[in-house]
């Protein structure tokens, strides 16, 4: 067990359950979850008033419950309602065949229902930032004000993406030319970490809501769903994306591959300001961003 989890958690912990950029996650005895923050949390506070906010809606799987947060001796920790399952990116590797298809479905079909979760803000954009939020009054302006904010934050990118401002000014018309929809509440990082399934292949729960959720287009949620199931190693294969690509049009039609392509530049450059933080995650962004590049004839 970490040296990290609070010397009053130590009895209850029934085993670690999940390790990502910001916190350490364990199983408590009585239902429990506990997260151990790797430093200060950011924007806890209006992370545990938004789930509140949500705790009403109806939804086929269970969303998170913040039962306590706290400070120990210098560590940052909360304590969760713990949501049976396991995340789908732990089991693509043992899935195959009907079994596979069947979670993958859930996976797709999940992902319309966040749409469904109240409107907490009326502005576009993010809200649980610490001070960092971008709020515009169009959905376009917000994607585009984050844009600029990430090349800001990363001059280094231009060294590694040759055609960098020739993309930039392509996803810019994209951007702009995107369809208006509706006003809805976008998870921003959804994908099979964030993903539990039960026993049955069904999805079971959706975590870590935080700084990357907006008020937005739904559709930013289905673009993630296909673009970050990519980067789930070990355990992805190709047809996984087409099965989720297909799955998706047929739903929404086949002008969601277009937007998929513009989503893809877009949370590129997102993510490049975390070059020091996650080399592997940059490493991508500048693949990612070379590939639409192309897709975009730049």
């Amino acid at each position: 067990m970490s040296e990290r989890v609070p010397e009053r958690f130590r009895a209850d912990v029934v085993r670690r359950i999940g390790h990502g950029g910001e916190a350490t996650v364990y199983e408590l005895a009585g239902g429990r979850a506990l997260r151990v923050y790797h430093g200060a949390p950011h924007g806890a506070g209006e992370i545990a008033a938004f789930y509140r906010a949500i705790a009403s809606a109806t939804t086929s799987f269970a969303l998170p419950e913040i039962l306590e947060q706290g400070e120990e001796d210098g560590i940052f920790y909360s304590v969760d309602r713990l949501i049976p399952g396991r995340p789908l990116h732990e089991l693509m590797p043992q899935l195959g065949g009907d079994e596979r298809a069947l979670a993958l479905a859930s996976y797709t079909d999940a992902a319309f229902e966040i749409a469904s979760l109240p409107l907490v803000r009326d502005a576009y954009g993010e809200f649980m930032r610490d001070g960092d939020s971008i709020r515009a009054a169009t959905w376009s302006a917000y994607l585009l004000a984050r844009m600029h904010r990430s090349l800001e934050q990363s001059p280094w990118l231009r060294d590694d993406v040759p055609a960098l401002d020739a993309i930039v000014v392509a996803l810019t018309t994209r951007i702009l030319a995107l369809t208006p929809r509706p006003q809805a509440l976008v998870h921003g990082d959804y994908f099979p970490g964030n993903v539990l399934i039960s026993d049955e292949l069904a999805v079971a729960g959706v975590i870590d809501f935080g700084p990357l959720t907006v008020i937005g287009d739904q559709w930013l949620d289905l673009a993630s769903a296909v673009i970050f199931l990519e980067v789930t190693r070990p355990g992805y294969m190709p047809a996984d994306t087409e099965f989720v690509r297909q799955r998706l049009v047929a739903r929404v039609g086949a002008e969601l591959l277009g937007t998929i392509t513009t989503y893809r530049g877009w949370y590129a450059l997102r993510f490049s300001p975390y070059r020091d933080d996650d080399p592997n995650l940059y490493a991508r962004c500048v693949g990612s961003l070379i590939s639409v590049g192309g897709e975009l004839g730049v």
